[in-house]
């Protein structure tokens, strides 16, 4: 399967385009450093220098996929725009190269996920990430309300900890989460919802097992 993977030199990113090439798929990354991603010569990686806010560098990046992960993140930006930005360019780009299938790296607590985050976190985003979550929710209104094929995946705190799989994903949650969850049992999540139509047009809230 050809991917196209958004954020691929970002922590969650690179854990997404090593699973997936042990997997057997073949990727396009858009990034803007080309230098930046150690897979850049693997000859199963497409690299396309761009900006992921732009639609025609999005064109170029989404020729001859199947389906797009975007694992983008904001970094110690927390007032960033990059979540909406991204979308409003992406919609057009997908149209016009027909690829539907989107899989998007969101933020528990954003949009109407909201009620499920638990009341650490959730103070953490009132008093700090107010703007970066406001983006998102927007972000992921875009991508709700498009004819994308989409899926939208929620965890609650990222950690760099190891690939376990011991995680669970459900549409609403029956408790408040506050789950810490490595960014490798994240983009593992991703890659399957990629692969697969399980969570078609559905929000993916991850839980620690």
């Amino acid at each position: 399967m050809h991917l196209t993977l958004l954020g691929a030199t970002g922590p969650t990113g690179q854990q997404v385009l090593t699973q997936a090439l042990k997997a057997g798929h073949t990727i396009t990354a858009l990034v803007r450093d080309p230098a930046k991603l150690p897979q850049r010569s693997d000859q199963r990686v497409t690299v396309v220098t761009g900006d992921a806010t732009r639609t025609d560098d999005l064109k170029r990046a989404l020729d001859g996929s199947a389906a797009i992960i975007s694992a983008l993140g904001a970094g110690k930006d927390f007032k960033s725009d990059l979540a909406g930005r991204a979308a409003r360019a992406l919609l057009p780009a997908a149209e016009a190269t027909g690829v539907t299938r989107v899989v998007v790296l969101s933020a528990l607590g954003s949009g109407r996920t909201e009620p499920y985050i638990a009341a650490l976190p959730k103070l953490v985003i009132k008093l700090l990430m107010s703007k970066l979550f406001a983006d998102k929710a927007v972000a992921d209104g875009l991508i709700r309300a498009s004819a994308l094929d989409w899926t939208l995946v929620y965890p609650a705190i990222l950690t760099n900890g190891p690939h376990t799989g011991r995680y669970r994903a459900v549409d609403k949650p029956t408790r408040k989460v506050g789950d810490r969850i490595s960014r490798a049992d994240v983009a593992d999540l991703l890659l399957h919802a990629a692969e697969s139509q399980e969570w078609s047009h559905r929000d993916a809230v991850l839980l620690t097992r």
